[in-house]
């Protein structure tokens, strides 16, 4: 096996075993500390910088001014050390240092925590004196952010440098160019979906928001079914930073693979969407084909072993697209030189 595609294999089994201990019980207290820690500490820095907020639990919500942060389990920054650990693994195992595999740790770790906390004033910042910029921090500025976070801990800074600033155009640009290229993984993953469950639609624009169909019914008079909210943009965010590794390693077949397990996390994520919809409105009656073009009601019960796998393999797929495939394909270039 080459050895590049090695280190992606070690790294999806690393990030994969790594969220499974993420879910358990002991994984669960240890992301809720780390997110009380973020919010005790937020709310005295965000008084200095002249907001205030008062705190209850993991929520911070401003005196007077109707908003509210709540450092939720995707602002706890967990997914971000599971994908530095996978990472520095995936790189370090095949020499067996354990020793700068544990440094290349440990100044991740302080990285990530210093970032969650200043992601988290800075969100509230936002939400204080520019609403309108929220989403723009949250969906755009920190996922490539993060890429820098991990980076910090696994390449020189030099090579992270290239690596920013050759991403910062594509990404200043993404939200334009994803407009075209990010519909163009539907038609594949759509014939994906076909090979699914029979409660599994197709994904679509409907109404002018995107979407994935079911066969839950909605309505009976008239006929209507549900719908579940799903944007294949979200898929391709790690587009800019992988072609920009691909272009310093000099190494075009990056691409093609990148693009691939896109496609895959986005026909996980429409099913996870598909079922999550079923136990949001439950109980719900799924349409059935009986063989003659009809179909026939049936109750429907949501297959809770395949949400899960389906949940950590999506959650394994995107992680590592954004935050360890890029230093791979790096890896694999400082390995030629």
């Amino acid at each position: 096996m080459p050895r590049t595609a090695l280190d992606a294999a070690i790294a999806l089994l690393a990030l994969f075993t790594g969220f499974l201990i993420e879910g358990t019980s002991v994984g669960q207290l240890v992301g809720e500390a780390v997110a009380y820690a973020i919010a005790v500490v937020a709310g005295p820095v965000l008084w200095m910088l002249g907001t205030d907020v008062v705190r209850s639990g993991v929520e911070l919500r401003a005196i007077g001014a109707g908003w509210a942060v709540r450092v939720s389990e995707v602002c706890n920054g967990m997914g971000l050390v599971v994908a530095l650990l996978a990472a520095v693994f995936a790189l370090g195992y095949p020499g067996r240092d354990w020793g700068r595999m544990a440094r290349q740790a440990c100044m991740g770790l302080a990285v990530i925590q210093v970032f969650n906390l200043l992601r988290v004033v800075a969100l509230a910042l936002s939400l204080d004196h520019w609403p309108a910029g929220f989403d723009v921090l949250h969906d755009v500025v920190f996922p490539f952010v993060t890429v820098a976070v991990i980076g910090v801990a696994l390449v020189p800074a030099a090579m992270l440098g290239r690596l920013i600033l050759l991403a910062l155009p594509f990404a200043i640009l993404w939200p334009w160019i994803t407009d075209v290229l990010s519909p163009l993984l539907v038609p594949p993953a759509n014939l994906l979906l076909s090979l699914g469950p029979p409660e599994w639609g197709e994904i679509a624009k409907r109404g002018g928001a995107w979407s994935v169909g079911t066969f839950f019914l909605a309505g009976s008079d008239p006929v209507s079914l549900f719908v579940a909210p799903l944007d294949p943009r979200d898929f391709t965010v790690a587009l800019p930073v992988i072609l920009a590794a691909a272009l310093i390693a000099r190494a075009p077949l990056a691409l093609p693979f990148a693009i691939m397990l896109m496609l895959v996390a986005l026909v996980l994520a429409a099913g996870v969407s598909v079922w999550l919809l079923a136990e949001a409105e439950a109980p719900v009656t799924v349409l059935l084909p009986d063989g003659t073009g009809a179909f026939v009601q049936t109750a429907y019960h949501t297959p809770q072993t395949a949400l899960a796998l389906f949940r950590h393999l999506q959650n394994t797929v995107v992680h590592f697209l954004l935050l360890v495939l890029p230093f791979l394909i790096l890896a694999n270039r400082r390995r030629a030189l």
